[in-house]
């Protein structure tokens, strides 16, 4: 006897053609159509079709790659100043794109479109350091505070106030991290804090804190066990592969780690991952090294050798095996000065770096370095009206933007 398939009901192909057509599109739109009907709203709602279209999201930015433009003025200049501390307390998120080689360049500045005003946080912190981000949420450290936004959803909140830290509560910014624990599918910042520091030998003791995204009460705890090593202050740790990686402290250390340390969000445990063997040991010294996520590695960019800059290429070396430390020499840059590498240019041997204020291309092949953004020559959007940000800022945040509609 042959067995029947029953077809499905015409409500369930529209639901399944639904979720589809959602999927493509950008998240304000996925958000305006939840009020039209209560299944939408379920169907948008469900963290299944939330991961769903992060994913979405994210191929699309590995075909066309953006960028999230944060600028930070000062209110004021005190000289000599290490690192200011009369930061503007205004954050903004912008958003660039790379222009299609069809276009023609401008004679007038780019203009970039404010994406979220995350904020007039009047007299909440002086100093910011470099932003954290994972899966369209960004993290922003401050020697005060620590707030979590999302641009796509415009959804904002400042992280609850933790007493753990025992020194430097005014003067620096604490060494945070961001990412996904890849066995509960949560979101965790985590911060190392200062419990005391030795008198003798000058190293800091130091202390890990972790607040999970969405739990309730919402609060900070402390790891079980304490970092093995101090963390550099100011340097925020990259996420790659369920794990952050910071740079260590070395200062006073005996023997000297040649080495990161790796904080795992899952068992949160920590350990330490070698660096590479041919990297020079006075650039782990002075931190002359950029640590880097990039398609899913963690990048490492530094000279080689004591030459001067000038006279050596930029290495990138990239991580593929976390156990044995063991690092690959995967890109050679002529270019003089650091650089953070963003994103490999589908078919076209081409990789977005960002240069201090510059975004550029570089030719893989040809070795030809193209400045496609002055970023202290923008004018950005705010409140209806466009600013030059060349009179004022002093640094930007720029981090990979994929657009997201994870909750926070």
């Amino acid at each position: 006897m042959r067995k029947t398939t029953k077809a499905p009901h015409a409500a369930e192909l529209l639901d399944e053609l639904v979720f589809e057509i959602l999927l493509r599109l950008p998240v304000k739109s996925v958000l305006r159509f939840k009020s039209v009907s209560k299944v939408w709203h379920a169907i948008i709602s469900d963290p299944f079709f939330i991961r769903a279209h992060l994913q979405q999201s994210a191929s699309r930015w590995r075909q066309d790659p953006s960028l999230l433009v944060t600028p930070h003025a000062l209110n004021y200049v005190i000289e000599d100043e290490a690192w200011p501390t009369t930061f503007s307390n205004k954050i903004r998120f912008y958003q660039w794109q790379q222009p299609s080689s069809e276009e023609e360049p401008e004679e007038e500045p780019e203009e970039l479109k404010l994406v979220m005003h995350g904020g007039d946080f009047l007299g909440d912190f002086n100093s910011v350091c470099r932003f954290a981000h994972c899966d369209g949420l960004m993290v922003a450290p401050t020697n005060t505070k620590v707030y979590l936004f999302n641009p796509a959803t415009r959804d904002a909140m400042t992280l609850p106030y933790s007493d753990r830290n025992k020194m430097h509560r005014y003067a620096v910014c604490l060494p945070v991290g961001f990412g996904l624990d890849p066995c509960t599918g949560r979101h965790k910042v985590v911060r190392a804090f200062y419990r005391s520091r030795n008198p003798r030998t000058g190293i800091y003791a130091m202390g890990m804190e972790v607040f999970t995204v969405g739990d309730a009460p919402a609060s900070w705890r402390e790891t079980t066990a304490d970092l093995p090593y101090p963390v550099a202050d100011w340097i925020t740790a990259v996420f790659v592969n369920g794990a952050l990686f910071w740079v260590i402290e070395k200062r006073g250390l005996d023997p000297n780690p040649h080495s990161l340390l790796r904080f795992s969000l899952d068992d949160e445990t920590f350990s330490v991952t070698r660096l590479p063997d041919s990297l020079d040991p006075a650039l782990v010294e002075s931190y002359s090294f950029m640590l880097d996520e990039m398609h899913g590695e963690l990048c490492l960019t530094a000279f080689s050798s004591s030459k001067p800059a000038e006279q050596q290429p930029l290495k990138i070396w990239t991580l593929v095996e976390e156990d044995d430390g063991r690092w690959e020499h995967r890109y050679s840059l002529t270019i003089s000065g650091l650089v953070h590498p963003v994103a490999l240019l589908p078919g076209r041997g081409v990789m977005i770096v960002q240069r201090s204020q510059y975004i550029c291309c570089y030719d893989l092949r040809t070795h030809e370095l193209d400045t496609v953004c002055e970023l202290d020559r923008l004018r950005y959007e705010s409140t209806g009206t466009l600013q030059a940000a060349r009179q004022k800022t002093y640094y930007f945040n720029v981090i990979p933007y994929t657009q997201s509609l994870v909750r926070i």
